[in-house]
């Protein structure tokens, strides 16, 4: 039987026209091979925004710059970005996405005023054209405040012309499911942010039973539910570059690299014709891995909904095959 979603998709984008170019934006870390920065140095040309592994928060509910980049890898990312006209932001993350550390930083109006001077502080410092948020895994308590947070680090970098951007879990309906999602409220976010990127993967996660990361079906269903409260410009779909191998309840993440080595060995692998992912079964373990060819249906999705474009996590662990894919694509 042939998929009815594709065809359903490629049907609406048939009678779309006139629709403007979907934007590529990625998040770039420090991994030990060096390959997220290099995927950044070989296709900046094609990226309006990368958002950089630059700050952390603390349990303590303070903003501290990482180990990297460093001065160097720094100069070479704004040279390489102001080459291209690439915005560059400071990803900030709370440290192993613990809900305390941000908790720490919500307790009054005054500590959520310090918190974004202090964001404020490193990006204009650091001669950045913004902040990214990905405050991950809060609790469902937190949702008012952290609204509130959102908004004076909104405001606060907007007072000094900064852009502000944040990441939000993937949900179909307000609030969510789970604490996460429904510590974020996403109208409310959506009218202080001028972009949100949502992350439309990890359907299924290291700890759930085997299954496709991003499955279209599932990725039209939160992306049409956020282009419904939050203006659909100011939205990004986000698509994996990565993959997971199971053995029950548990699973390794793994790049390109580890998919290519994975099918030498134990090969060959096969397209899943729902999810378009590439699917490998080898004692007894189950693995997946997003290549180029899978995010096809959300450069259809995007465009229908009319949408910013799409955000890359992350730079480096991609098929190389996708950059191609998108020139064809993103027109």
């Amino acid at each position: 039987m042939v998929p009815l979603f594709p065809l359903v998709v490629a049907a609406l984008i048939g009678s779309y026209h006139g629709s403007s170019p979907i934007k590529m934006n990625g998040w770039l870390v420090f991994d030990e091979e060096g390959t997220s920065l290099q995927s950044f140095r070989d296709h900046a040309g094609m990226l309006e925004s990368v958002s950089v592994d630059w700050i952390k928060c603390n349990p303590q509910g303070m903003v501290l710059r990482q180990s990297h980049p460093t001065s160097g890898e720094r100069t070479e990312i704004l040279q390489i970005a102001k080459k291209n006209g690439v915005k560059v932001y400071a990803l900030v993350a709370n440290e192993g996405f613990q809900p305390k550390n941000v908790e720490a930083a919500m307790i009054s109006a005054d500590t959520m005023k310090a918190h974004a001077e202090a964001l404020v502080k490193i990006a204009t410092e650091d001669g950045i054209d913004g902040i990214d948020l990905d405050y991950e895994s809060l609790l469902a308590k937190d949702r008012d405040s952290f609204t509130k947070l959102v908004q004076i680090i909104a405001e606060a970098c907007h007072a000094k012309h900064l852009q502000f951007v944040m990441a939000v879990h993937a949900k179909e309906s307000e609030p969510g499911t789970w604490d996460g999602a429904q510590a974020q409220d996403f109208a409310a976010l959506g009218k202080v942010a001028d972009r949100i990127r949502v992350m439309t993967y990890d359907n299924h996660w290291e700890s759930s039973d085997a299954g496709p990361i991003a499955p279209p079906d599932w990725v039209n269903r939160v992306m049409t539910f956020a282009a419904s409260v939050v203006p659909p410009a100011k939205l990004d779909l986000g698509i994996p570059a990565y993959g997971y191998d199971w053995l029950g309840k548990k699973a390794d993440s793994f790049g390109w690299d580890g998919w290519t080595e994975r099918v030498k060995n134990h090969g060959p692998g096969k397209r899943d014709s729902l999810s378009h992912e590439l699917t490998l079964t080898y004692d007894g373990r189950t693995a997946f891995f997003a290549d180029g060819e899978a995010s096809r249906p959300k450069f259809e999705i995007a465009r229908r909904l009319g949408l910013n474009g799409l955000a890359m996590w992350r730079l480096g662990s991609e098929d190389p095959r996708f950059w191609k894919l998108y020139e064809q694509l993103s027109k």
